[in-house]
């Protein structure tokens, strides 16, 4: 009995073993084939012509841009980790800059605070080594959305001044 009992102990660290090594090996393998691929992200969506001149001028907003155009330049998840950096670097200074009075409004500011939300979630996801494509897909549309409130804006032909004096 006192055999089978050491032989059956054996037997089962043995194969315990094993089983260690091979989910091991698969959590490596998960790993490396988590890698950005920026063909998949979203399209950016063009700025009317009458927004271009005024944004042309704002210095900060064009550090801002070129950096977003930095995700579809990346090719792997440390590019992209990089290009991360850069858009919060810029994403700051957009913030402390004095905006163009056309667009020093809550609208803009507001989806600027949504792009910064989705930049850091998408730097979560390089982190904790999870999938970045949502994430970063979510940024682009965060921010498409930021640029079409440029346009909203400039194609507004609706006075405010006319509906608060009928007030």
């Amino acid at each position: 009995m006192k055999r089978f009992f050491l032989f059956f102990i054996l037997i089962f660290s043995v194969i315990s073993c094993k089983n260690t090594k091979k989910e091991t090996v698969k959590e490596a393998q998960v790993l490396d084939e988590i890698t950005f691929n920026a063909k998949k992200l979203p399209k950016k969506i063009k700025l009317d012509p009458k927004v271009i001149p005024v944004l042309e001028n704002w210095q900060e907003y064009k550090d801002f841009n070129t950096a977003i155009d930095g995700m579809y330049k990346a090719e792997n998840d440390e590019d992209l980790r990089l290009t991360l950096d850069q858009i919060i670097e810029a994403q700051k200074k957009l913030e402390k800059s004095a905006y163009p009075e056309e667009f020093n409004k809550p609208h803009i500011k507001s989806r600027q605070t949504v792009v910064k939300t989705y930049t850091l979630k998408t730097k979560a996801a390089i982190e904790y080594s999870l999938d970045v494509l949502e994430p970063a897909s979510e940024l682009i549309v965060a921010y498409n959305n930021f640029r079409n409130q440029f346009n909203i804006i400039a194609n507004n032909t609706l006075d405010t001044n006319l509906i608060l004096e009928n007030e």
